[in-house]
Formats: C-alpha cells, structure tokens, sequence
C-alpha cells in the first residue's frame, strides 16, 4: 500500500469524532507544549563563591533537587504509560473496535497491569540505545538500525497482550525486528515524508501537536496494520 493510501487511512479512522480521539493525546500534547515553549529556565552562577553557605542550606537544595528529580522520573514514566494508553486505543479505534473513546481510556494500562510492561519495554530501548549512543560512528549506526526494527514494539506489545501470548520485551523486540526485516528503509522514507509536520510542530512550539500528534501516531498505526498486505 502506498504512503499516500495509509494516510487517507489515518486520515479516515480520526475523520468521525475527533475531538474525542485528539484530547486521548492530551496529557503528551501538554506536555510538548510545555517542552516545546520557553518553559522555566532556571539559572545557576557556577563561578560565584560559596565557601560561606552553611552546610545545612547545602544539604536542604541538595535534598531538593533529589526530590525534584525523582518527580521528573515518576511524571515522565507516567506521560509514558498514558502516551501508549492512548495509542493501545488509537489501535482499537483503526479497527472498528472502539468508535466513541473516552479519556478515562489512556489509563487502561493502569488497571489491566500492562504498565509495568510498558515501562520495562520503554526502559530496556532507553537503556541500550544510551549505551550506543557513546560508542562514536558504529554504536549510532547500530542504534539507528535497531530503533527502526523496534519501531513497532509498542504495537506488537499490544497484540502480545491482547492474544494473552506475552513473554517478555526481548520477545516483544524481536517480533517487531521480524516484522521489518527488509522493510526499514521503507518506513524510514515514510516517516520522514512527515518531515514538514515535525516543523510546523517545532515552530508553533507545540500547539500544532493538537493535530499532528493524533495524526501522524494513527498513520503509524496504519502502517502497522498494513505491514505485508
């Protein structure tokens, strides 16, 4: 199927209802707007001298920054968990299974216990691509090769869950570098046929994410779902 038929696909499956399928993307839209814009920024002067702090202020800012990292940890896991809650629903919604969605939805993986599955999967791709990342030239290439035959992990983890066939992220990883053997290139050219979208999505500083995030996450479904057809 060619590229321009998979996004009609997207097109046609956000077509009906669409504020109902964009607000399931909502929390990760925020979220990119709040990354996206000017933000906080915060400053330190690292030059200036504080060999008169007492130690106890050290100790307090010290305790500080380990609670706010901590909460950084927890946010971006739980943004984690609703971004696949909502794609796990964007796939039923592609089918026909679900055609009025609710935003209570994107918790789903909260109560069925397929969180802890995401995040290990999540965390075992974060893991091993941060690893590659410092090794110059051949880590990035490897990287590279195994982000694409990876790119449909969180799909797979869905049918996985859903056939009841689940047995682990290695499985879940390798089914999905199954699935895109010889088909890597393919999708690379078809992501970055979005290329415009992730601009106008960097310029507006993320408020067009409202369209593209529901979109361009449904045109990767779409390919998913049409993978060897």
């Amino acid at each position: 199927m060619s590229r321009w038929e998979l996004k009609n696909q997207a097109k046609g499956a956000l077509r009906d209802n669409f504020g109902s399928k964009m607000l399931l993307f909502i929390i990760p839209i925020i979220m990119g707007i709040l990354g996206g814009g000017n933000g906080m920024k915060q400053s330190m002067d690292y030059n200036a001298s504080f060999d008169n702090v007492p130690s106890s202020v050290w100790m307090a800012v010290s305790f500080a920054t380990l609670l706010i990292v901590i909460l950084m940890i927890v946010v971006a896991l739980f943004v984690s968990v609703v971004t696949v809650g909502a794609i796990f629903n964007y796939i039923k919604i592609f089918r026909g299974e679900r055609n009025n969605p609710q935003f209570k939805n994107v918790f789903g993986p909260f109560y069925d216990g397929s969180a802890g599955k995401i995040i290990l999967l999540n965390i075992v791709k974060g893991i091993i691509f941060v690893v590659l990342m410092f090794i110059p030239i051949i880590g990035w290439a490897v990287g590279i090769y195994l982000a694409l035959g990876w790119s449909q992990s969180t799909y797979v983890l869905f049918d996985q869950l859903e056939e009841d066939r689940y047995s682990g992220v290695m499985n879940v990883l390798s089914e999905s570098a199954t699935m895109m053997k010889g088909l890597r290139g393919d999708y690379f050219i078809f992501k970055f046929s979005f290329f415009w979208w992730y601009v106008l999505y960097g310029i507006s500083g993320g408020l067009a994410g409202f369209w593209t995030t529901p979109y361009l996450n449904m045109a990767s479904i779409a390919y998913y779902e049409n993978i060897g057809k």
